[in-house]
């Protein structure tokens, strides 16, 4: 008879026991280090996820400094700021 063992492995069976191999666990790892775009499918939710992560940043940014731009502009043109030159 084998002894029962409590816990993580102890003694002479934790020399003997070596760590199985799951085939499987290694089939999924293949699957997704490999293969990636092969297997893309161009979808509405894709292509709304790409302009929204490819265009928004640069229309939020192009907003942001025109709107920034043309206050500095009315503030010139008022006399707030004088430009040195």
């Amino acid at each position: 008879l084998i002894p029962r063992v409590e816990g993580p492995c102890r003694g002479l069976t934790a020399l003997l026991s070596a760590p199985q191999e799951n085939p499987a666990l290694l089939r999924w790892a293949y699957a997704k280090s490999q293969n990636v775009y092969p297997t893309f499918r161009p979808t509405l939710r894709t292509t709304v996820l790409g302009a929204v992560y490819g265009l928004a940043p640069l229309l939020f940014w192009m907003f942001v400094l025109k709107a920034d731009r043309d206050r500095k502009e009315k503030q010139i043109q008022e006399g707030a700021i004088v430009i040195q030159t």
